[in-house]
């Protein structure tokens, strides 16, 4: 498996660091991890006034604080990394970087959530988002995984993308641990699933998710998403639990499931490269995003991005 972790010295990235340290398993497999500064580009004037030689060597100086504890950290797991850096725009080069060497997955650490002004994960994150179709998991908090063996939600829904996720998550099972506890979700809108409102009458208000194993009526529909991704599982030689849910806005039904099971990462697939449009993610990664705080992975399969 072939790893990118842009690294800048900051807590983000020691976290995007520490989270690759913590795979017992992939790091069992040899993993390439390849450690990426990037410099700003100097201008002209400053150029002309210190000399090329000179702001070469700044620059590279630079880049080596950064990547020379980087990659201690990593030798201390036992992961040998390789380290560089490059000039230019940070977004670009990362993803320039990526689909360059062929990465399977792009490690980031994020500020958190800043609302609309941020869309949801910094500008860094973004900008990565919007200019590079390789997978990228995104860390949003500091605390590495205290286990190998981890608890993984994927969000299933029939489509593309959905699949696209499953595929990605089987190939690369070393990333999750030896005995990876999977779960597919799937969430109705329970909108749609409940029967008519009759004036006069009470209703129960619907919870932000229930469990919908024992609704038979329901049992055709969550068969129909979850079969095909159960069998892929099951063909890889992996288990993988359903959790078939109901909601009414499968975001929110989402990300209070992960938080209720603790899930330690949640995988979505995303049609994603919609710039602002779209807020760069499709719209149900968006609002998971909002309102949970779970490392997210987002699979961008490069052969469905800017499809609807």
């Amino acid at each position: 498996m072939k790893i990118l972790i842009p690294v800048d010295g900051s807590d983000q990235s020691n976290a995007a660091l520490d989270f690759v340290a913590s795979r017992s398993t992939l790091i069992g497999k040899a993993p390439e991890v390849h450690l990426l500064n990037v410099q700003p580009t100097l201008s002209v004037r400053v150029i002309r006034a210190v000399g090329r030689e000179v702001a070469k060597a700044y620059q590279r100086a630079q880049a080596d604080d950064v990547l020379r504890p980087a990659v201690a950290r990593l030798k201390r797991a036992g992961i040998a990394a390789k380290a560089s850096y490059v000039l230019g725009s940070r977004s670009d080069a990362i993803g320039a970087v990526a689909l360059r060497g062929g990465t399977d997955l792009i490690v980031m650490g994020s500020r958190g959530r800043s609302g609309l002004k941020g869309l949801l994960f910094g500008s860094m994150t973004n900008a990565v988002l919007a200019c590079c179709t390789k997978p990228l998991l995104i860390l949003r908090s500091a605390k590495a995984p205290q286990r190998d063996s981890l608890s993984v939600g994927i969000a299933v829904d029939g489509s593309r993308y959905g699949q696209a996720a499953v595929r990605w998550a089987i190939n690369h099972r070393d990333l999750f641990g030896a005995e990876p506890r999977i779960e597919l979700i799937h969430v109705i809108d329970s909108e749609q699933s409940a029967p008519p409102r009759i004036d006069g009458l009470a209703h129960r208000s619907t919870p932000v998710y229930e469990k919908a194993a024992d609704d038979h009526t329901l049992v055709p529909q969550f068969a129909k998403v979850m079969g095909s991704a159960l069998k892929h599982f099951a063909r890889a030689g992996m288990r993988a639990a359903p959790a078939p849910l109901v909601g009414a806005q499968a975001s929110d039904a989402i990300a209070a499931y992960a938080r209720k099971r603790q899930l330690d990462v949640l995988v979505m697939g995303s049609h994603g490269q919609g710039a602002f449009k779209s807020l760069v993610l499709g719209s149900v990664a968006m609002r998971v995003a909002a309102r949970s705080d779970k490392p997210l992975l987002l699979i961008r399969d490069p052969r469905l991005a800017g499809r609807k």
